[in-house]
């Protein structure tokens, strides 16, 4: 005696969503899973940390006001030049030579002002600190305490990979000032 199935093509095409559906869901959870595996092994620390970063001479941290404009807590550069010094750190095991460095000063909101210097840290040691300075900085607009835009910076100070001197990672720090002429520095900021 023979059975004879049917099978209701309504309730096939059900079936075949259902299990299509769920491969999606595995494949995609599987690709998700891959990525943040590869994304987690990128290192927290970089080869190359930037301990500090100070202007010559020493900018203030003042409340600004341009007509209705307030900037609160701006840190502000009275001066028409200054020197930039930023002080580096390996944090690797491994000896780095020929460390490329680079300064980049644009005025926010004109990308055409733009000042671009470069230099090279010759060695660092593992585990050691050094200095890198870049002297006599022009600005690129003066705020003259009328325009909260005329006056400001952006500034980045980049270190650039370089494989053959044992730099494999690339590692930048950016942060904008003010420049504003008009403003005047208190007494108790040491003039250099």
């Amino acid at each position: 005696m023979t059975k004879i199935f049917t099978i209701n093509r309504r309730n096939l095409i059900m079936y075949a969503s259902v299990v299509v559906i769920c491969l999606i869901g595995f494949a995609g959870f599987s690709f998700w899973e891959n990525t943040n595996a590869s994304v987690s092994k990128v290192n927290d620390v970089p080869e190359i940390r930037m301990l500090s970063i100070t202007v010559e001479p020493a900018s203030i941290v003042k409340d600004l006001t341009y007509g209705s404009v307030t900037l609160k807590g701006a840190q502000v550069i009275t001066t028409k030049t200054f020197d930039l010094v930023a002080t580096v750190q390996n944090t690797t095991a491994k000896k780095m030579t020929n460390v490329p460095v680079e300064l980049e000063v644009t005025l926010v909101g004109d990308d055409t002002k733009k000042i671009t210097a470069p230099g090279t840290l010759p060695a660092l040691e593992p585990g050691a600190t050094a200095r890198v300075a870049f002297r006599q900085i022009k600005i690129l607009g003066d705020a003259l305490g009328k325009s909260a835009t005329d006056g400001q910076h952006l500034m980045t100070i980049r270190i650039k990979p370089n494989p053959v001197g044992g730099v494999e990672e690339a590692t930048e720090a950016s942060f904008r000032f003010t420049v504003d002429t008009t403003v005047k520095v208190p007494a108790t900021v040491k003039k250099q």
